[in-house]
């Protein structure tokens, strides 16, 4: 068994298809079923279930997918412990929130990357359960939640605060009103992120701090920032937007005791290797100049 086998064969697990996963291996497609079918019969077992135009893992494949997870951190460990003056290199995935992937974390990482010429990283979009879920899992290094987090097998480091604002279209007639309150709010449509968002649960929780009645009229449910964006912009409701996200041709509401805020936390797998604890130490160091660097500008 070659350690190619097993990493050609978490790219497939990942992807779903051996097509995907030889385009991202940089490999044809005849020379990674070539692979797999060594490996197979090399395990004595089938690990994929082929059909159709996606693969699955057999029973036998979801046990050696676990085995593989530890078998992939076990190399990046080595590789990290012998790499020269403790240097961050090595390729490590990411699942962050709408939010964070689009209008925090693209800066951040730009200027790790430059000066860490061996590092690789890799960002997918994930709501707060499918974040957790892949880093449980072991489908990614690191993700970005909301707090508060409980579970004991991961290390939670807090990240950045964020408010939370009531916002629409600069034209709303919310905003004919001089004094604006939250029974107001209720004779407006809504555009909402979906159930599942962590943004989402924030704000609900925060309505019902105000009233217990609150029914809002949701015109829209959708799941991306630049969905609801757009929409807030076309005037189609009032929306709720972290402020890193506030689109400038969209105006806060505001009105009397509305402050809602919430926390995103770092949080990775507890047996890790040290590779990763020294990329949390980097984006937390980098998170740091990227607020002083908006707070400067601000004040320009």
């Amino acid at each position: 068994m070659e350690f190619r086998q097993i990493t050609y064969f978490l790219a497939i697990s990942e992807v779903g298809t051996f097509q995907k996963a030889a385009m991202r291996l940089g490999l044809t497609q005849p020379a990674l079923s070539r692979q797999i079918y060594l490996l197979e019969k090399e395990l004595g077992v089938r690990v994929l279930e082929r059909g159709g135009r996606t693969v699955r893992l057999t029973i036998e494949g979801e046990r050696f997918y676990q085995y593989s997870i530890r078998m992939k951190e076990l190399w990046e460990e080595i590789q990290n412990g012998f790499s020269k003056d403790n240097e961050l290199k090595g390729n490590f995935s990411i699942s962050a929130g709408g939010t964070v992937s689009a209008w925090i974390l693209p800066q951040i990482l730009k200027e790790i990357l430059k000066t860490k010429k061996g590092l690789s990283l890799s960002v997918r979009e994930g709501d707060a359960i499918e974040t957790k879920n892949a880093v449980l899992k072991g489908e990614v290094d690191l993700g970005i939640l909301t707090g508060p987090i409980s579970e004991p097998s991961l290390n939670v480091v807090e990240f950045l605060s964020d408010r939370i604002f009531p916002c629409a279209a600069k034209d709303h007639p919310i905003f004919l009103k001089k004094k604006i309150k939250i029974e107001d709010l209720k004779k407006h449509t809504f555009v909402f992120f979906h159930p599942g968002s962590a943004l989402r649960k924030a704000v609900e929780k925060k309505i019902k701090s105000f009233t217990k009645e609150f029914s809002s009229n949701i015109a829209m449910e959708l799941r991306s920032v630049e969905s609801v964006i757009k929409s807030l912009e076309a005037g189609l409701g009032i929306g709720f937007l972290s402020e890193y996200s506030m689109s400038p041709k969209l105006k806060k509401i505001k009105f009397e005791n509305w402050n809602a805020e919430r926390k995103f936390y770092l949080c990775y797998r507890k047996k890790s290797g040290p590779g990763l604890t020294m990329l949390v130490e980097e984006i937390l160091r980098s998170a740091e100049e990227w607020k002083l660097e908006k707070r400067m500008s601000s004040l320009i």
